[in-house]
Parts: structure tokens; C-alpha cells; sequence
């Protein structure tokens, strides 16, 4: 009789421990996911913002230095599909920009500019591929340009004639005009100068 009333016992207490972990499962699954979709969600925000692409129609330089070359990539970040070089001290590149994601300028051509080749240079590259910011730049502004304060020839301008040996830091694009940072400010610009081997004037 011990022994009956002991597996009785038993049994009962199993039997509350099933009950009980019954009740708490729907609810421990429940938090479970809701702390995974509150972790997922600033990802998923972060995701979203980098993924946006801006559209672009400019040209602009290469002027990195390395003489192993500048490293196309088939993605931001992704691998490397092609290296860009200039095989002689004269001259440049210039890459055709069609969109802008994050720090990353998408193109589809670049060519290779100097004076044997002809005002068009000669391509070099043609395909989708990615640089990244710090590899590309313009030489100055051509002189007497204009600079707007917004991607608009109808905004309020920053300098209506700004100087063509100046400084000009490239900051983004959107459409045909670039973005910039010259000495009177930040703004937008259709007149940006691309000739490596002199100011435009």
C-alpha cells in the first residue's frame, strides 16, 4: 500500500508539473517572439535605409592613388570584379556614375582620358559595378559655375559664379547634379570641372 500511494503520488505531482508546463509554454513561446521580432526590427530599419538607391547621371574622376589600381566591385562591399589603372603618368579615369547607395557610387563605364585618345578616352570598363566614395572626386568647378542650394536650378543659389581652382569636396549626386562642398558652403552643381591635367575656364 506504501508503494501505491507513493506511485499515486507521484503520479499526481507529474501530472501538475504536465498541467503547468502546459499553461506556461503558449506563453513562454509568446515572449520568445516578441523579443525576437523587437530585436529583428532595427535591423530590418537599418537594412532598408542602405538598400535605398539614388539615381545619378554625372561624370566624375578617379583619383585614387594606388598604383596597384582601383577595385570595381560587383556589389558595395561585394567582390572584386575588375581593377582600373592608368598604365602611363598622363591622363586620367573617368567613370560614368548612375546611382548612389550609402558610400557606394554604382557605374557602368569608365574610360581612360588623355590627349592621344580624343575628347572620349577610351573605355575601359563597361558593365554594373561599385566604388566606393574615397576613391573618386572632380578637379575643381568650372570657372564661373554655378552652386545651388538644393538639386534645383530654381534654388537659392550659394555662388552664382564660383572660382574654377578651388577646392571641391564630392559629397553625393541625384540626377545630373552633383553635391559639394566649396568654399562658401554646401550645395548642388551641374558645372563641376573633370579635367585632371588643368582647371576648366
Amino acid at each position: 500500500m506504501g508503494s501505491n500511494r507513493i506511485t499515486a503520488e507521484s503520479d499526481t505531482r507529474t501530472g501538475g508539473q504536465s498541467l503547468d508546463k502546459r499553461n506556461e509554454n503558449p506563453v513562454k513561446i509568446l515572449f520568445a517572439l516578441a523579443i525576437a521580432i523587437l530585436a529583428m526590427a532595427p535591423t530590418s530599419v537599418c537594412l532598408a535605409q542602405a538598400a535605398e538607391r539614388q539615381a545619378c547621371n554625372v561624370s566624375v574622376d578617379i583619383t585614387d592613388t594606388d598604383p596597384k589600381g582601383t577595385n570595381v566591385r560587383a556589389s558595395p562591399g561585394g567582390a572584386v570584379i575588375v581593377s582600373l589603372s592608368n598604365p602611363n603618368v598622363e591622363g586620367w579615369i573617368a567613370v560614368h556614375i548612375t546611382g548612389q547607395i550609402g558610400d557606394w557610387y554604382e557605374i557602368d563605364r569608365a574610360s581612360l582620358i588623355n590627349a592621344d585618345l580624343g575628347p572620349d578616352g577610351k573605355t575601359i570598363f563597361h558593365g554594373k559595378g561599385y566604388l566606393h566614395k574615397s576613391v573618386l572626386g572632380v578637379s575643381g568647378m568650372q570657372n564661373g559655375g554655378t552652386i545651388y542650394g538644393d538639386h534645383d536650378v530654381n534654388s537659392r543659389p550659394i555662388d552664382l559664379h564660383a572660382a574654377g581652382d578651388q577646392k571641391v569636396e564630392m559629397l553625393g549626386c541625384w540626377g545630373e547634379f552633383l553635391r559639394v562642398h566649396v568654399r562658401k558652403g554646401t550645395g548642388w552643381t551641374k558645372e563641376a570641372c573633370t579635367n585632371m591635367d588643368t582647371t576648366c575656364s
